[in-house]
């Protein structure tokens, strides 16, 4: 049992498994401890779209981060089937981002605008070109933008790959272990409780998702809360190709032949619950892109915490603690950010 690792990871979503892998191939000792079981909260409610060009983010430097961590996925999905024999369904059909206004249609012209001269790949679509993409969207669909760069994986599937990578590499992984308690020797984490085990790490990485400000007393003034998604997914008789993307809402086809709806934002503190009024809130984004699917039964409705912070991703170093790494409020974005924010902790860890 290993209490004496180079590096403690506290969380093991898909941030602080996807540090761990990275980590490992670095050469660290590295446990990973969590309350739960790994990807067991936000990261396996996440659709896994990794939206980038299609996202609304436009300021920087969030927008070159997303950008960064796309470009990792390739050879991150390859290396991860090679050394675990996990196919996370990586996607690359892109997302269809659908118009049914002239306003929707102006703005999202505009933005395309934008990133094509920053060098996005993205392709305008004729009403009569998406019908022929996708025959089942809206009727009153106008036109499309095809975001060939976007893409998708399996959130559950990536998680359990950069476990199990990490577990090759020399990690070990306590599940059902929650922080319960830290010791302080100076500006430095000296003893983390975890579970029944005291652990002298070197240094702390916290990426407790929603729950970082209140884990063991590690950085209470981390300012990260939660924020409730709500989704479901359906099993249609009819099939789509790509990820579609209306307004709020997307559509997510997956291998397994479901369609999954999302999402809703509330601020409902940590109940993580279903509720009419949330699953009403999905249907109707699910008549707003493809109303025929409406037909089909739903498989699943499930709620996931989102870690959220007002000023995007937190990743550096505490402030009051030299050995102390911050790694949360990743937002919507976890399943995207995950290899980039894993490379950034390598760095500042040096």
């Amino acid at each position: 049992m290993r209490t004496t690792p180079d590096v403690l990871v506290v969380g093991a979503g898909v941030i602080g498994a996807a540090v761990a892998y990275e980590l490992t191939g670095r050469g660290r000792s590295v446990l990973v401890v969590d309350r739960g079981a790994p990807g067991g909260e936000a990261s396996s409610a996440a659709a896994g779209v990794l939206a980038v060009g299609s996202g609304r983010a436009e300021e920087e430097p969030h927008l070159a981060l997303r950008r960064a961590s796309l470009a990792r996925f390739p050879a991150l999905v390859a290396a991860l089937a090679e050394q675990t024999g996990i196919d996370v369904a990586f996607d690359t059909a892109g997302v269809v981002e659908l118009c049914r206004t002239e306003d929707e249609e102006a703005a999202a012209s505009a933005r395309a605008e934008r990133r094509r001269l920053a060098g996005f790949r993205v392709e305008r679509l004729a009403a009569a070109d998406v019908r022929r993409e996708e025959p089942h969207v809206h009727p009153d669909v106008r036109a499309a933008l095809h975001w060939r760069d976007d893409a998708r994986v399996d959130p559950v599937r990536l998680v359990d790959a950069l476990v199990a990578g990490a577990r090759r590499r020399g990690a070990e992984v306590w599940s059902g272990a929650a922080v319960t308690a830290a010791e302080r020797q100076g500006d430095r984490i000296a003893r983390v409780r975890a579970g029944v085990h005291w652990v002298t790490p070197g240094t702390v990485v916290l990426a407790a998702g929603a729950w970082a400000a209140g884990v063991g007393g590690l950085a209470p003034d981390v300012g990260v809360e939660p924020a409730r998604g709500q989704m479901l997914a359906l099993r249609p008789a009819i099939r789509f190709r790509h990820t579609l993307a209306a307004a709020d809402g997307y559509l997510v086809p997956c291998r397994n032949g479901e369609l999954l709806a999302g999402a809703t934002v509330e601020r409902a503190g940590f109940a993580k619950a279903v509720t009419p009024e949330g699953v009403r809130e999905l249907l109707a984004k699910v008549a707003a892109i493809a109303p025929s699917a409406l037909s089909a039964p739903i498989a699943r409705l499930w709620a996931g915490l989102r870690p959220y912070a007002p000023g995007g991703p937190v990743i550096r170093r505490a402030r009051d603690a030299e050995n102390l790494i911050l790694a949360c409020g990743h937002y919507r974005s976890g399943i995207l950010l995950a290899p980039e924010t894993a490379l950034l902790v390598a760095k500042l860890l040096g």
